[in-house]
Protein backbone atom coordinates (compact mmCIF):
# COMPACT_ATOMS: atom_id res chain seq x y z
CA UNK A 1 0.00 0.00 0.00
CA UNK A 2 0.97 3.53 -0.67
CA UNK A 3 1.65 5.54 2.24
CA UNK A 4 -0.67 8.99 2.88
CA UNK A 5 1.09 12.54 1.78
CA UNK A 6 1.03 15.25 4.67
CA UNK A 7 -0.87 18.18 4.56
CA UNK A 8 2.00 20.36 4.17
CA UNK A 9 3.63 18.35 1.68
CA UNK A 10 5.44 19.95 -1.85
CA UNK A 11 3.94 17.03 -3.82
CA UNK A 12 0.71 18.61 -5.52
CA UNK A 13 -0.67 15.04 -6.24
CA UNK A 14 -4.68 14.62 -5.51
CA UNK A 15 -4.98 13.55 -2.18
CA UNK A 16 -8.72 11.80 -1.45
CA UNK A 17 -8.53 12.00 2.32
CA UNK A 18 -8.27 16.17 2.05
CA UNK A 19 -11.75 16.13 -0.09
CA UNK A 20 -14.75 17.04 2.15
CA UNK A 21 -16.98 14.18 3.23
CA UNK A 22 -14.57 11.97 2.51
CA UNK A 23 -14.47 10.80 6.34
CA UNK A 24 -18.49 10.74 6.19
CA UNK A 25 -18.47 8.60 3.10
CA UNK A 26 -15.99 6.33 5.15
CA UNK A 27 -18.67 6.59 8.23
CA UNK A 28 -21.51 5.60 5.74
CA UNK A 29 -19.82 2.43 4.17
CA UNK A 30 -18.71 1.42 8.25
CA UNK A 31 -22.45 1.84 8.97
CA UNK A 32 -23.58 -0.06 6.03
CA UNK A 33 -21.08 -3.21 6.55
CA UNK A 34 -22.76 -3.20 10.10
CA UNK A 35 -26.14 -3.47 8.65
CA UNK A 36 -24.80 -6.41 6.13
CA UNK A 37 -23.14 -7.95 9.41
CA UNK A 38 -26.68 -7.90 11.03
CA UNK A 39 -28.15 -9.57 8.12
CA UNK A 40 -25.98 -12.07 7.95
CA UNK A 41 -23.82 -11.38 5.42
CA UNK A 42 -20.33 -11.48 7.06
CA UNK A 43 -18.64 -11.60 3.38
CA UNK A 44 -19.79 -8.67 1.99
CA UNK A 45 -19.27 -6.60 5.30
CA UNK A 46 -15.72 -7.71 5.25
CA UNK A 47 -15.09 -6.97 2.06
CA UNK A 48 -16.61 -2.93 2.90
CA UNK A 49 -14.29 -2.48 6.35
CA UNK A 50 -11.51 -3.85 3.76
CA UNK A 51 -12.07 -1.33 1.32
CA UNK A 52 -12.75 1.32 4.13
CA UNK A 53 -8.69 0.08 4.81
CA UNK A 54 -7.53 0.79 2.04
CA UNK A 55 -9.24 4.08 1.01
CA UNK A 56 -7.29 5.45 4.30
CA UNK A 57 -3.97 3.87 3.37
CA UNK A 58 -4.56 5.92 0.06
CA UNK A 59 -5.30 3.19 -1.78
CA UNK A 60 -3.51 0.56 -3.33
CA UNK A 61 0.19 0.93 -4.68
CA UNK A 62 -0.24 -0.49 -8.72
CA UNK A 63 0.89 -0.30 -11.94
CA UNK A 64 -1.76 2.16 -13.48
CA UNK A 65 -1.20 4.68 -10.36
CA UNK A 66 2.41 4.29 -10.25
CA UNK A 67 4.26 7.67 -9.81
CA UNK A 68 8.00 8.07 -10.81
Amino acid sequence: MSTRKQVGSSDNHHDPTLEPGFEAALRELRHQALHLEERGATRAAVTLYDAIRIARAGGLQCEEHATS
